[in-house]
């Protein structure tokens, strides 16, 4: 079964109705896996307590939800100023945040959403065709 994507006339049988595989939507929808896939940590895959691989007084990093940046242009190199200008080194302007979610896989400039509209359509569409039935 496809998803027809249009307006009502579309969706009729007119020639301007758009025809998206299974298989496409697979493609343009984000996996999710089950929570009993995710990884837990002191169980093995049979839900038995192991030996945690962590030594004691090892150095723990918090991986951060979260990856910001900003995006710059280097005014005085792309005007021929020198590096030794007087001017140097506050030749850079910020021309915006790049923000990255990574839970969500969500990347924004300036808060705005870095995605084409259709494909995030699209996407919403094939979501509930190819939802797993519970």
């Amino acid at each position: 079964m496809a998803l027809i994507v249009g307006s009502a006339q579309a969706q009729a049988g007119s020639d301007k109705a758009i025809k998206i595989s299974p298989k496409d939507c697979q493609r343009l929808v984000q996996h999710i896996p089950s929570a009993d896939v995710a990884y837990k940590p002191g169980v093995d895959v049979r839900g038995n307590p192991v030996a945690p691989a962590d030594l004691p007084g090892q150095a723990r990093i918090t991986a951060p939800n979260e990856i910001t940046f900003n995006l710059t242009l280097d005014l005085l190199k792309q005007y021929g100023v020198s590096s030794e200008s007087p001017l140097a080194p506050s030749g850079e302007a910020t021309i915006g945040t790049v923000k990255y979610d990574i839970a969500a896989g969500r990347l924004t400039f300036n808060g705005e959403p870095l995605t084409d509209p259709e494909q995030s359509v699209l996407a919403a569409g094939c979501s509930a065709v190819i939802a797993p039935k519970k």
